[in-house]
């Protein structure tokens, strides 16, 4: 047609058995054969293929509990594919870039597992929180819910957050690396006002950052009814085998992890450089119901230096409650040795509670146990304070084999004493009856060498634990303590119950966490260098 432009583009037809490329100008056809305009066909050809790549939705496919997604698929896709899913479904994600920016919020119905096909290879930017569940927790909910193999990138607030009024059986949130996060923790288990139970494992993540943050974190309310002890039993968050690099520590009141409000918490088999291990006391809700601490690196350098805490000044560091126990850690410092690396403290002793948060246990307060006479105990046994249970049960703190990683030598839990008046602390925290340090670096070496039974605590061979000892004759639940490394997989703590009478306190949950054995986890850290576990 004259006067009118002609359009050129590309199509492809058959043709007596042939596939033909084909130019169309307008109107008109020129049938070009494919052997003679090669260039001019693979052109087009690839021109189709782009378009189509244009125009393809990343998306999950699949039904049941068996699901596919490509790479690019968004926070929404995702929603939808887990409304669609049956319980306990499965969807595994392509290597590839994806871009997360809403929540997914699971339900709590039913449980999920999210997977990159490769661990690493799922590259997410992050733009807030990103997946959990957002108080749709009820109940004692018993599905399995993990996330697993996926490499984060940015974000201004919690990437991951779990939260509701129940009680959460199985989480497990794996093989994660975290990087670029400008906010106060990555994970987030809980709520100031909701009392909440959250179990299972954080293992095998890696979190390299620049400043201060926390990969953990677990709050909550107040629990007027709280469970049984949990202590040495599957009913805790087992933070094990993760990795943390802060590169300059810009602020010691973050911590690598932190919790109150009756969390209860296994720290084992980390290694953390320039992030101390911290957690909140009584004042917080109560605090911490539980904290165990075993078999790990707490490492600062120089990158701890502006803060003050080259010499591991408080790397591990707990303000106050409920049970704990510490052994098999090893400390790095860069410029000397703090005698408070392992630190816990009372709160509760001092006016106003230093934070405000609870009033002092000084034999008033109707919470307290209030023990006569009023100017011994000081309200002894004080609420949820350390060395009990949250039944008010004696359960002493037995700490051993924590040492320096260069030099071997004894650290000990540092009991801190702020001072000023009033001050109550020596009343609420006495050594020998709410808790007992090793009296030597070494192992046993006979019955009677080093520990002999009558004060502190010992650890080695069965063979060699005293046959002797002394107990709180004040109470039930104290006395000295002896930890045998040739009894269990990971040992078992014996206390004196009654006068030369030996029994079973607590042995190590087991390791790796079975979520971890059973669910396709990842290769289990080198252990602590300089670690001495006697068999």
């Amino acid at each position: 047609m004259a006067g009118r432009p002609r359009r050129d583009y590309c199509t492809v037809r058959r043709n007596n058995g042939r596939f033909m490329l084909y130019r169309s100008l307008d109107s008109e056809d020129e049938r070009i054969s494919v052997s003679i305009k090669l260039m001019r066909a693979l052109g087009c050809v690839i021109f189709t293929f782009m378009m189509s790549a244009a125009y393809a939705e990343a998306a999950c496919t699949g039904s049941g509990t068996s699901w596919s997604c490509s790479a690019g698929t968004t926070s929404a896709q995702i929603t939808s594919t887990l409304g669609s899913a049956s319980d306990g479904a499965t969807l595994t994600f392509a290597a590839g870039s994806y871009s997360w920016n809403s929540f997914v919020n699971f339900s709590n119905t039913k449980g999920a597992t999210l997977i990159c096909a490769a661990i690493g290879a799922c590259n997410v930017s992050v733009s807030g929180t990103v997946l959990g569940m957002n108080g749709t927790l009820s109940g004692n909910n018993t599905k399995l819910y993990r996330i697993s193999g996926f490499t984060f990138t940015g974000g201004s607030n919690f990437v991951i957050w779990f939260w509701g009024p129940g009680t959460m059986q199985q989480v497990r949130i794996d093989n994660n690396t975290f990087t670029g996060q400008s906010t106060e923790a990555i994970i987030f288990f809980g709520e100031n006002t909701t009392i909440g139970n959250y179990y299972g494992v954080i293992d095998h993540n890696t979190v390299t950052n620049s400043s201060s943050i926390a990969l953990f974190e677990n709050i909550g309310g107040t629990n007027p009814s709280p469970p049984p002890s949990p202590f040495g039993t599957v009913n805790n968050l087992f933070v094990e085998d993760n990795t943390i690099n802060i590169t300059t520590m810009t602020n010691a009141g973050l911590g690598c992890m932190d919790s109150w409000g009756g969390s209860t918490i296994v720290w084992r088999h980390n290694v953390t450089t320039n992030c101390l291990v911290t957690a909140h006391g009584a004042t917080h809700a109560g605090g911490p119901a539980n904290i165990e601490l075993y078999a790990n690196q707490l490492i600062v350098n120089s990158g701890a230096s502006a803060q003050g805490f080259a010499d591991c000044y408080r790397c591990f560091h707990h303000q106050g409650s409920g049970e704990f126990i510490a052994f098999n850690n090893r400390y790095t410092a860069v410029s000397g040795k703090n005698g408070s690396a392992l630190s816990m403290l009372d709160y509760r002793a001092y006016a106003n509670s230093i934070d405000g948060g609870a009033p002092i246990c000084d034999g008033t307060q109707s919470i307290d146990g209030n023990r006569a006479p009023t100017t011994t105990y000081r309200g002894y046994p004080c609420w949820h304070q350390p060395g009990r249970d949250f039944a008010t049960n004696l359960k002493p703190m037995y700490v051993w084999n924590n040492a320096w990683s260069d030099t071997g030598a004894k650290i000990d839990m540092n009991v801190e004493d702020l001072g000023g008046s009033p001050d109550y602390t020596s009343n609420h925290l006495q050594a020998n009856r709410d808790y007992y340090n090793a009296v030597s670096a070494s192992a046993q070496t006979s019955p009677t060498s080093p520990f002999n039974g009558t004060t502190g605590m010992g650890f080695g061979t069965l063979a060699n634990r005293p046959a002797t000892c002394t107990t709180n004759s004040l109470e039930a639940g104290g006395g000295v303590g002896y930890f045998a490394t040739d009894q269990g997989p990971q040992g078992t703590l014996y206390r004196c119950s009654a006068t030369n009478t030996w029994t079973v306190q607590y042995a190590p949950f087991t390791y790796p966490h079975p979520l971890v054995s059973g669910g396709g986890g990842g290769v289990s850290l080198t252990a602590p260098t300089n670690l001495r576990i006697i068999r």
